[in-house]
């Protein structure tokens, strides 16, 4: 049986000695790699773990500060100088007030500073430099502390720019008819626009993720479509606290059936690869659909909408689609939230509280109608 590796950790006192550039450098990325490290173990997707290390790459190089070590006399910030005790705190309100400045919105504000308040509290629960001979922060760096406090956080409020990041029923079956009959008819590519069709019929439908719709399998030994019963699966599914992925089925509506009828039966069999290929959906090339290729696809459909006279929200992405298919749910179907709470595959009443966005006509009906049972049941008495 193999021996694991043994490193050693020093518990010196703070070193004052010199310490190169190449190696500060070289600290700052080890500590910030092993944080990244845990968005795998906790299971995270590419994305979420490609997008967090963008923004705390950028985050830490748009810092400057002095050095007369380096050529230009200034260099990136490091993470346990952004965790100094009383200068790490003046910088994230420095931070913070420049994205209040410049507009913001509150929801971007909590989302950056989180990021970093995670980060920073990684290190206080792990406050190590990785190597063969593991240091302290403390010890080679000295004292190190939580800069991102919640007072940091703006204070929620009603963001009336949330309204209209949905589709209402009317504008999703416009949209529908706007791809299957311009969209598809103009574009000479119509295999790949009928598929692009299909996938947003699933999105609107189901409430499906991108992230679930690419990983959707027609072939056997995992086909996710149950047509008889009225189902469809995503077997990528978010899991809780890193419990890994989740098998979930969501409603499959006669309309999404037809429409993906047609596509199995007609469209998918002239693509390359479709018959040893599992993937529902598949590129050009015979591979499994990218989300890249979704994000693109779905951007060019919304800027040809956009042209031909259809208003849509201003940022309408996939994820605006499964909000719409969350929020018509639930005007139709009101006393049907846990239904709807495990077909979109949440476990907190408070997260699917983020995806129903009413508009404001919407709620000046339901108003209206309260208003009216409350003054016949007064007539009444």
């Amino acid at each position: 049986m193999r021996r694991p590796n043994l490193v050693v950790v020093h518990r010196l006192e703070v070193a004052s000695a010199f310490i190169p550039l190449d190696e500060k450098l070289a600290d700052h990325h080890a500590i910030l790699q092993g944080y990244l490290d845990t968005h795998v173990t906790r299971n995270h997707s590419d994305r979420t773990i490609d997008s967090e290390q963008r923004f705390l790459k950028g985050w830490f190089e748009g810092f400057m500060v002095k050095d007369d070590q380096h050529p230009d006399g200034e260099r990136q910030l490091m993470i346990w100088e952004a965790m100094i005790p009383v200068l790490g705190r003046q910088r994230i309100i420095e931070f913070s007030k420049g994205l209040i400045t410049s507009e913001f919105k509150p929801r971007t504000v909590n989302d950056y500073l989180g990021k970093l308040r995670r980060l920073f509290q990684y290190v206080l629960e792990n406050p190590y430099i990785p190597g063969d001979e593991v240091q302290l922060i403390i010890t080679k760096y000295g004292r190190v502390d939580q800069p991102v406090l919640e007072y940091d956080y703006p204070v929620h409020i009603l963001d009336l720019e949330d309204e209209g990041f949905v589709l209402t029923g009317k504008q999703l079956t416009q949209f529908y008819d706007f791809i299957r009959k311009e969209y598809i008819s103009h574009n000479p590519k119509k295999l790949t626009a009928s598929r692009d069709y299909t996938m947003v019929v699933l999105a609107g439908e189901s409430g499906l993720r991108a992230n679930e719709i690419l990983n959707l399998d027609a072939l056997k030994p995992h086909r996710d479509i149950f047509y008889e019963q009225n189902r469809i699966q995503t077997r990528y599914g978010k899991g809780a606290k890193g419990s890994g992925k989740r098998i979930r089925k969501t409603i499959f509506t006669p309309f999404a059936q037809a429409t993906l009828h047609v596509y199995e039966d007609q469209i998918r069999p002239n693509f390359p690869n479709a018959k040893s290929n599992p993937a529902l959906f598949i590129s050009e090339s015979g591979d499994r659909i990218s989300y890249q290729t979704m994000w693109r696809c779905l951007h060019v459909i919304v800027c040809e909408a956009r042209k031909a006279g259809l208003e849509l929200p201003p940022k309408l992405a996939w994820h605006s689609l499964r909000k719409s298919f969350a929020t018509n749910f639930m005007e139709h179907n009101p006393d049907k939230v846990w239904v709807l709470m495990d077909m979109m595959g949440h476990i907190n009443p408070s997260t699917l509280h983020r995806y129903v966005k009413h508009s404001r006509s919407y709620y000046d009906r339901v108003i209206d109608s309260v208003v009216k049972n409350l003054i016949s049941g007064t007539t009444r008495v």
